[in-house]
């Protein structure tokens, strides 16, 4: 019950944190910071995605 109550809180908290990075300027130096560190999770998710399915196949 308290992992539950923890993940939400943290997924609110990270949503949260999205949302105000989202609200700077685009030339901000933590908002550049945030899009390259969003593309290079979408890297890793996709290369990961790529690796199970080659494995699956």
């Amino acid at each position: 019950m308290h992992i539950k109550g923890y993940a939400i809180t943290a997924g609110i908290g990270a949503a949260m944190g999205a949302v105000a990075v989202l609200m700077m300027p685009r030339n901000n130096p933590t908002r550049r910071l945030a899009a390259k560190a969003a593309d290079k999770m979408e890297d890793v998710a996709w290369k990961v995605s790529d690796t199970i399915s080659e494995k699956l196949d």
